[in-house]
């Protein structure tokens, strides 16, 4: 605990010391960044110390000048855990930062950012150690208000501005409808805010209130989190943020929302199997929703954005695993998830950091993010293309990274849950066996179009520029690969850091768990030690093929065949788009994706036109019709007249109504399942859904009438069995005095 008040008194005094070196803001942002880099080692460092000597808690108070809560903060396994992901991945933000502010437009604002990206790391470092509710709301608050900050750095973009107010209101939301009652809650009940306090009247809850408190808990931090459909978020501020930013943000901050979700784990009882349920089918969900539509993205960042909803399911999906281990008590199913969840949110947080980082060098090398508009990287950026390569490997899962080995622990306890267990329990996890499948192979093929599309091929804008990448930001993404590979090679150095943090969500767990979960890794292991082997033999045999390609005076490049074609252009190339259409099509039922184009006609045709677009439906179906309806009730209250503003009013219409002609005015649309005339507005999935029902309906089809009586009696018959009351059993008359058995009573 003590390193812990040092890191936070070095990333405090380094904010302090860049906003007062305002005038030189090169050096000022230089000594900033290196206490952070500093600060971060300390954090591994107090970390390892945890690791190395646990203990239950150990924890320092000072007093507090108000009249809540006690200024409190204890480190357990829990807390050691993520202060662990916070040091690896803060060490090398602060190196990229050092070299992505070289770039002459953000030398003014340089010890700006600096000095929040300081206290936006002390903030994480409060909040994994507060032991008091009210200084773990206060470090919740000032967390979100920094990354709040630094997502609208650019604020001159309207995008940037907008994702910032995303971000914020999206948490503020979670924090005021779920999070404050459920604390409020609690300690009204405790009579105090401390941890320990909170921990015991836990203890006491009821089935009920116990099941009311984590639903709120759920619903609070997963908004944080990115759980669907509260991730609208996600894509909306990961990619317009300073590219060291997202990474912290996608590898960090979204952890805080799983983050306090276990810590509410470790106050409640043994949780109920419903509740398990729950969470491993909004983490299978929220996975697989997450994955397709990163499928369909067309910018890189925003693509990554969406594959941190994917992870955060498979987190998700572990921890529901891990609770349902723990409700039916089988405890080393209990054991295989939560470990799971653990080492998923660390190997997260390393190769998503790593992704956003090569992200952020590839907009800073070719001047652009767009998928389409990139290709044939790899030439003049190698080693950008090979951190890519290895952190896209690791978030497929595939051995010998990290990924590979977390996915295997979480499909080992699905697996042994499901042979432990029977009936609505068993199903539930063979859905998150499969579900946890198909993100494997959708993200193969994402990822399989990212870097043959950006790193292969030609370039495809022989104008875009090609800067150098600074050697900070390539040092940094070395940083994040080595232990990529150092934990996939070495699993069994590293799982058993995650005991402690398992030991707190289970309490009372004996050593004896150690050996399901060495059996269950062993096998990972041998993995990933044969791939290692076939790697290289296939580096060798590339590498010899050259060799005897060179001897060979007589061999000579010849062009690639091309159909014939004699003026083949960089053009020609594969796009994304094209790549994953089909993929994407095949889910058309899901994810509604739109084409639009300009078709050709007339003899001397006008330059033609195709663009593809999926939009997010929890955005567009849910959250966009509630906030108009709410600004709608709000006009209405305002101006006490039925219809509101007239302005906004005409506002709301126009947004349902017909679009106004503009330069895409006869561009038509197709949206799969559904044609609609150009200039029109799209319909969404559920007014389409209902107005089909409707159009059916009003055919008269003698089908469709006769479907319809058919659903009607059976909701009748549902709601007649439920409602009505059972009749009592009846018993057999026991025979009576002075009557033999065998005689008939009249």
């Amino acid at each position: 605990m003590s390193l812990v008040l040092v890191v936070l008194a070095i990333l405090v005094a380094s904010a302090a010391l860049a906003l007062s070196l305002g005038r030189a803001p090169r050096p000022a942002a230089t000594v900033a960044l290196a206490g952070g880099a500093l600060a971060s080692g300390l954090v591994i460092a107090a970390a390892a110390s945890g690791f190395v000597s646990p203990a239950d808690a150990a924890a320092r108070s000072v007093a507090w000048g108000m009249p809540l809560g006690t200024a409190r903060l204890a480190t357990d396994g829990l807390s050691d855990w993520f202060l662990l992901s916070i040091g690896l991945v803060g060490l090398p933000v602060c190196l990229y930062s050092w070299g992505y502010l070289r770039d002459p437009g953000a030398h003014g604002q340089a010890p700006v950012f600096a000095a929040l990206l300081c206290l936006l790391l002390a903030f994480l470092v409060v909040l994994v150690c507060a032991d008091d509710a009210v200084v773990f709301l206060v470090a919740w608050e000032a967390m979100t208000l920094c990354a709040f900050l630094l997502v609208g750095f650019h604020d001159r973009r309207p995008e940037a501005r907008r994702g910032a107010w995303m971000y914020l209101v999206a948490t503020h939301l979670g924090t005021a409808l779920f999070l404050v009652p459920m604390f409020v809650y609690l300690a009204g009940r405790a009579g105090t805010t401390s941890f320990a306090g909170l921990r015991g009247i836990c203890a006491t809850l009821g089935p009920a209130e116990s099941a009311v408190v984590f639903v709120l808990g759920l619903l609070g931090f997963g908004t944080k989190a990115g759980f669907v459909p509260m991730h609208v978020w996600l894509p909306a501020a990961h990619p317009v943020a300073p590219t060291p930013i997202s990474a912290l943000l996608s590898g960090i901050v979204v952890k805080t929302g799983i983050y306090g979700l276990l810590r509410l784990l470790t106050w409640l009882p043994a949780p109920h199997p419903l509740c398990a349920v729950l969470v491993l089918l909004v983490g299978t969900g929220s996975g697989v929703l997450g994955v397709l539509y990163a499928v369909a993205q067309h910018d890189l960042k925003r693509l990554l954005a969406y594959h941190s909803v994917e992870n955060i399911g498979i987190i998700g999906l572990a921890i529901g695993v891990g609770m349902l281990g723990q409700a039916t008590g089988h405890m080393p199913v209990a054991a295989l998830g939560y470990a799971g969840a653990l080492l998923h949110v660390l190997n997260h947080a390393l190769f998503k950091a790593l992704l956003f980082l090569s992200a952020g060098a590839i907009v800073r090398h070719a001047g652009t993010g767009q998928i389409d508009r990139l290709g044939g990287l790899a030439r003049t950026a190698p080693w950008n293309a090979f951190c890519f390569l290895l952190g896209a490997v690791a978030i497929c899962g595939l051995p010998p990274l990290n990924g590979f080995v977390s996915e295997w622990l979480i499909f080992g306890a699905l697996l042994s849950g499901t042979f432990h267990s029977a009936g609505a329990i068993a199903a539930a996890q063979v859905v998150g066996l499969v579900g946890l499948s198909l993100m494997g192979a959708l993200a193969l093929a994402c990822f399989a179009k990212v870097f043959a599309v950006v790193f292969l091929g030609e370039p495809r804008e022989a104008g875009l520029p090609r800067e150098t990448i600074p050697g900070a930001m390539t040092a940094a993404m070395v940083m994040l690969a080595v232990p990529c590979v150092v934990i996939g090679l070495l699993p069994g150095v590293v799982l058993p850091l995650t005991l402690g943090g398992v030991r707190a969500l289970v309490p009372g767990l004996s050593r004896a768990v150690q050996s399901p979960l060495a059996e269950v890794l062993a096998p990972a292991g041998w993995i990933s030690g044969v791939a290692v082997v076939l790697l290289g033999v296939t580096v060798l045999l590339v590498m010899l093929r050259r060799r005897l390609r060179r001897s060979d005076v007589s061999s000579a490049p010849a062009p690639t065949w091309g159909c014939g074609y004699a003026f083949p252009t960089a053009r020609m190339q594969y796009t994304a788009s094209s790549f994953a259409w089909d993929l994407v099509t095949d889910f058309r039922r899901v994810l509604w994706p739109e084409r639009r184009w300009a078709p050709v006609s007339e003899a001397f045709p006008r330059p033609a036109a195709l663009e593809s677009h999926t939009p997010d439906l929890a955005e567009l179906e849910l959250l966009a019709p509630l906030f108009r309806g709410v600004a709608r009730a709000a006009a209405i209250v305002r101006t006490l007249t039925w219809s509101g503003d007239p302005v906004a009013a005409a506002v709301l219409e126009s947004s349902e109504g017909t679009c106004a002609p503009g330069p895409h005015a006869g561009v038509s649309l197709v949206a799969r399942g559904m044609e609609l005339p150009g200039g029109r507005a799209r319909i969404g999935l559920l007014r389409h859904v209902v107005r089909a029902s409707l159009h059916a309906l009003r055919r008269g089809s003698i089908h469709v009438r006769l479907a319809y009586l058919a659903a009607t009696l059976i909701v009748l018959f549902a709601i007649e069995a439920a409602v009505s009351p059972r009749p009592a059993p009846r018993r057999a008359p026991s025979p009576a005095r002075g009557i033999a058995p065998n005689e008939v009573q009249r």
